[in-house]
């Protein structure tokens, strides 16, 4: 009896594809958990990348005062991810100031001169905020435990000069290049073209018979806004080679009336180094000995370490002697004499209207003829255009113009010279060249992510 009871039992196939539905449910629910869960996953990863992002950049933005980076990192962490949804992505022990290395692509955290943050953001149990999964924690009947994802980015993000912006002319819109001009010493010339022409749209133009020795660099947002012309490259010997593209911002344009209002009140981060001291944290403080005079016109003589604040119509004459150790700031147009000889002199104008802001007229010396050493050299800023006459030798010049500027021909500024300007003109049979840090002043940094 009860042998017929176990074979009719093993016999009976009722309910066999209960077992097959269940198998084939799990299979499917763990197929939707990787759709699901998968993209649930992703789309926090980009998450947690973005905020990474901006929390390093917000960090390194605030570099100067050390003490802020960690707050304003987390301040922008906690803004892109709500703590009350995702945990706290961003642990203040993981925002790190440090240094980035651009030839290998490093980050060191410390430095006695950092220029760089760190931010790692995470959803993971060491942060107790995993991600929890929806579908997949069904692989636990099978042994494999995916009842959460354990995610975790990083970012880096520097702040530096390019050196482009600290040795050459970089336009807002367009450089112009006559011809016969000569650029050596890895200089650099840019235009960005932000004002798009109907036609002939170039962001450099140039045309025959210049020279660009190895490692000068001729860059654009677009190689396509060069001059589309049959053999511009062989008239032009090295021009091949020294073209890049890609994008460079003269930002220094949009703090000419800051760096004006800073001139004219002394505040030692606008004032040249030489009227600063400047102690090993970088904190700079004007020098005793500094006055500010305000006059109508310029004296014949001018008395080393006095910013002269000039309050004239029309224009103001530079004296026809050696100036140096003086900051001029002048609300009408600066004009100079030939001949003029200029030494660790800032020159600026509040004058933006028709006719040059700051005109130098023709054999001008602009900078002590050190070649290339530090200090004794000039500056000049306006929101109006600059104008340097035929003939003339700089050795540290640097211009940042709200306009335009325009060199005449036969000027030999091998010896270092930077320009931010929003169109640049150059004549024929010019000499330019970069001298590794010899240009005075404190450009903008530039803030970017490395990784």
């Amino acid at each position: 009896m009860f042998t017929r009871v176990l074979v009719r039992f093993v016999g009976d196939e009722r309910g066999g594809y209960t077992i097959w539905s269940l198998m084939w449910f799990m299979l499917y629910v763990a197929l939707g958990g990787i759709a699901v869960d998968m993209s649930d996953a992703f789309r926090n990863q980009t998450l947690l990348q973005g905020t990474a992002d901006a929390s390093a950049l917000a960090g390194v933005i605030s570099l100067s005062d050390q003490a802020d980076v960690v707050n304003q990192a987390m301040a922008y962490s906690t803004e892109n991810m709500d703590v009350q949804v995702n945990g706290g992505v961003l642990n203040p022990a993981e925002v790190s100031v440090g240094t980035w290395n651009f030839a290998t692509r490093t980050f060191a955290a410390g430095g006695a001169a950092p220029n760089a943050v760190r931010a790692v953001t995470r959803r993971d149990g060491s942060n107790n905020n995993p991600l929890a999964t929806a579908f997949l924690p069904i692989l636990g009947v099978v042994g494999i435990d995916a009842s959460r994802f354990d995610i975790s980015v990083e970012a880096v993000a520097v702040r530096n000069v390019p050196s482009c912006l600290n040795d050459g002319f970089v336009a807002l819109n367009k450089t112009d290049m006559r011809s016969n001009n000569g650029f050596y010493n890895d200089i650099c010339i840019h235009g960005q073209n932000v004002t798009a022409d109907p036609g002939q749209d170039h962001a450099v133009d140039l045309q025959n018979g210049n020279f660009y020795e190895a490692g000068v660099q001729v860059s654009m947002p677009d190689l396509d806004w060069l001059p589309d012309r049959q053999n511009l490259c062989t008239n032009n010997t090295g021009l091949c080679d020294a073209k890049v593209e890609g994008d460079l911002w003269p930002k220094d344009i949009a703090r000419i009336g800051d760096i004006i209002a800073g001139l004219k009140t002394l505040d030692p981060d606008y004032l040249p180094d030489f009227m600063v001291d400047i102690d090993g944290a970088g904190d700079r403080q004007v020098k005793s000995g500094v006055v500010k005079q305000t006059v109508g016109n310029l004296p014949a003589t001018l008395v080393p370490m006095t910013v002269y604040v000039v309050n004239c119509n029309g224009q103001t004459q530079l004296p026809g002697v050696l100036m140096e150790d003086v900051v001029i700031v002048a609300s009408c147009r600066v004009h100079s004499a030939s001949g003029a000889h200029l030494e660790n002199v800032v020159l600026a104008s509040e004058h933006d209207g028709a006719n040059d802001a700051i005109s130098m007229a023709a054999q001008s010396t602009l900078g002590r003829a050190d070649y290339c050493s530090s200090g004794g050299g000039v500056e000049m800023y306006t929101p109006g255009d600059v104008h340097i006459a035929a003939q003339g030798e700089w050795h540290g010049l640097r211009i940042v113009s709200g306009g335009d500027v325009k060199f005449t021909s036969k000027n030999v500024g091998i010896h270092g010279i930077s320009v931010q300007a929003v169109n640049i003109d150059m004549s024929s049979n010019n000499d330019f060249g970069l001298c590794g840090g010899g240009v005075p002043g404190n450009p903008a940094w530039h803030y970017a992510l490395v990784r």
